[in-house]
């Protein structure tokens, strides 16, 4: 859908009919939208151009919809999967008039990691969408808490992991940011697990894999930013300033055993 002619989607006016006959409800969704740039200059590294429609992106992305009138707020997946959602220029280039079935080329992203408003009947709900791959980066879910998220909220398709354990251990990732953040997280996922996690990593409801279901349950919400969050990937950092000087030291103690041995 085109974000700027979004609202006159039948979709989304049964979306907004839907809201309104359920007052209090907020929605966030996964959806794929497009964007469009007035100018050249104005484009992203990442846009098309088409002499119908000028320069555009495709986005991997979120629709929030805080109540059945307000306006839809959008999030831009911004950690794409290598490969499947991000493609080197050059590369684009070469196969953009191949037919695979599919989009071709990069999703376009963004920089900032939004956290949408909250609703004016839980001004506390502050959700911070996280769209599938993007879960696995800690230091990456971590900036929504430093921009004031008091939920994570996942939503991912995984029928594209099949049945294997990559899904299963997507569901795992979850556990990490929520202990990292100190969030609760609720997860919606087409054909894959469905379900809340708790701050400690626990998860405490859980629908089953490929089966069209729902699920509900009840979220606490948390305003404070943890040691991880404010200070990032120090343990991880260590161990790589570690490894280096390890590794210098023993090619300094090599090179001095060898030096004493041919003075021997």
């Amino acid at each position: 859908m085109w974000e700027n002619t979004i609202e006159g989607s039948p979709k989304i006016r049964r979306i907004r009919a839907w809201l309104g006959r359920h007052p209090g409800v907020a929605l966030l969704t996964g959806v794929t939208t497009i964007g469009s740039y007035p100018s050249k200059e104005t484009a992203s590294e990442t846009a098309r151009y088409r002499d119908d429609l000028g320069y555009f992106d495709t986005f991997n992305a979120g629709a929030y919809f805080a109540s059945a009138t307000a306006p839809i707020a959008f999030y831009h997946k911004s950690r794409l999967v290598p490969g499947v959602e991000k493609i080197p220029p050059a590369l684009t280039a070469l196969i953009a008039h191949i037919d695979l079935g599919g989009y071709v080329g990069s999703y376009g992203s963004q920089a900032e990691r939004t956290v949408f408003a909250a609703p004016a009947n839980a001004p506390a709900l502050l959700p911070a969408p996280i769209i599938c791959y993007e879960s696995i980066y800690g230091d990456f879910v971590s900036e929504y808490a430093h921009n004031g998220a008091t939920l994570l909220a996942l939503f991912t398709n995984d029928a594209w992991w099949h049945d294997s354990p990559g899904y299963r251990q997507l569901l795992r990732y979850g556990s990490l940011r929520c202990i990292e953040t100190r969030r609760d997280l609720a997860r919606a996922a087409n054909t894959g697990f469905t379900g809340f996690i708790n701050q400690k990593g626990e998860i405490f409801q859980l629908e089953p894999a490929w089966i069209s279901t729902a699920s509900r349950g009840t979220v606490h919400l948390n305003h404070e930013v943890t040691f991880y969050a404010r200070f990032g990937e120090l343990i991880g950092h260590a161990a790589q300033v570690l490894a280096v000087l390890g590794i210098v030291t023993v090619v300094v103690w090599a090179l001095r055993a060898r030096r004493l041995n041919n003075n021997a």
